[in-house]
This record gives structure tokens, sequence and C-alpha cells, in this order.
């Protein structure tokens, strides 16, 4: 549980973060009259600020829109109902939890000198596609925030030779899905000074399997540069939507594989 803070660093926060994630649905176009959103509750941290957030737009924009809250019960969590009950009495919400076998395949068919990581997300993207489908949702919302995206665009050009990251709103690759990620201009410090002031405790991931060490890899070194260059989150993402094509290494008619 989280302890108080004062009324007005709370509302100072909570003023930067909406303003954030109101500008981002704004720039990409993220959300539209009539849109079912579902949003995926994982359960962590970011899906819960993304869940308080989405909800309060809705609430105050004029622009008419649904919430479907959806959770994928993987098998490695646990404190969820807690979640559940938060959402329903605080928010409204009833969030729909769907029950996977994610945690079974992973054991099984996972390689032991591997992070489960990229195999665990395809399986629960899978997932979310096809109730998505189910269900007539016209986009689904993830809680990926900045440095994600950053970490990401990294995790590409260092491990599989190409430049990509997450973007803010994008269609799948079979064009059947549209993701959209609210809390793309917010960076996790701010998710997390968010959630401090939030009365709902996030839940624990029991996973036995090897951990993301490329990712954490990944933090330190920017944690590293940033000592140099505070701004360097911010200047990456901001690469990430200013590229000059024509510096680029590019062959005529050459497009990046889809990952």
């Amino acid at each position: 549980m989280n302890w108080p803070v004062s009324h007005s660093k709370r509302r100072f926060i909570e003023k930067k973060i909406r303003k954030k994630v109101g500008t981002a649905i704004k720039d990409y176009m993220m959300i539209h009259p009539g849109d079912k959103v579902l949003v995926a509750v994982s359960g962590g941290v970011d899906s819960i600020v993304l869940l308080k957030l989405l909800h309060d737009l809705k609430v105050a924009s004029p622009v008419q829109f649904e919430i479907i809250p959806v959770h994928l019960d993987t098998g490695f969590e646990s404190g969820f109902d807690g979640i559940a009950s938060w959402s329903r009495i605080s928010l409204g919400l009833d969030i729909k939890v769907v029950q996977t076998h994610i945690s079974r395949i992973l054991e099984q068919s996972s390689n032991p000198s591997k992070s489960p990581c990229g195999l665990c997300s395809r399986l629960r993207r899978g997932v979310l596609y096809h109730i998505a489908s189910s269900m007539g949702i016209s986009s689904i919302a993830l809680g990926h925030h900045m440095d994600d995206i950053v970490e990401t665009f990294f995790l590409r050009i260092l491990y599989t030779g190409q430049i990509g990251a997450m973007a803010p709103s994008r269609v799948s690759n079979d064009g059947r899905n549209r993701v959209i990620r609210p809390l793309a201009y917010c960076t996790k410090e701010l998710v997390q000074s968010y959630y401090s002031f939030m009365n709902v405790d996030a839940v624990k991931i029991n996973c036995p399997l090897r951990p993301d060490s490329k990712r954490e890899l990944v933090r330190q070194y920017l944690e590293t540069m940033e000592k140099d260059i505070p701004s360097l989150r911010y200047s990456v993402f901001a690469s990430l939507g200013n590229i000059d094509g024509k510096s680029l290494c590019l062959k005529e008619n050459t497009l990046a594989h889809y990952h």
C-alpha cells in the first residue's frame, strides 16, 4: 500500500500526466467517437495507471467511447483480486478475467538458455487479438511508456540489426487489430510517481523462468549515459519521430522484416 503525499504534489503530478496522455491521444489520433477500447490490465503498475487515466479521461472528455478492461491470467500473477475490487468500487469497471495456459506453454516449450519474455509477449498479444476480434474492439490499449519505447529501440538496434521501436499507435501486421499506447509521452518515473498515491497494490509476478537480461542490460546502459546526457530518453524518443531517411543506409525497394 502507498503512503499519502501532499495534496499540492498530487495535483501537480496528476495534471502533468493527464496532459501528456491527452496530448499523445490527440497527436496519434488514438481514440475516436464510439470506439470500444480494450484496456489490457496485467496488474502491474503501468496497466493500473493506464486504466485509471483512461477512466478519468472518459469522464471528462466530450468524446464518447467505451472502456473494456481485460486481464489475462497467465498463471504467474498473484494478488489480482484486490485490483479487480478496486476497479469495480473506485472506477465502476468490472475487469474481464480470461484464463490462459501461458505459464504451462512456457514451461514446456521455452529455451532454458534464453529469456521467455518475447514468447510470453507474443502469446499474450495473440490472446488479446482473439478477444478483440470476437468483441468488435476498436483498439487495444497497452501500458507501455516512454522508457519501454526507448529501451525497445536500443534492443532492436543492438540485438536484431534493425531500427524500430514501439509505435504509440499502429495497426497489426494482418490489418485486423489496432494497438495504442496512451502512456507514450510519460516516463517511467512519472508513471510511478502518479501510482504512488493510488490506493491499490500491484500484482506479484511469480515467474520462475529466466528474466529478460538483455532489457535489463540496456536499462543499465541508459542510466550510465544519462549521467552525462540528462535529456537522453526525451532526445531518443523525439528522434523516433524525426527521421532523416536520406541519411540511412537503405537499398531501393527494401523494407524491414516485421517482428
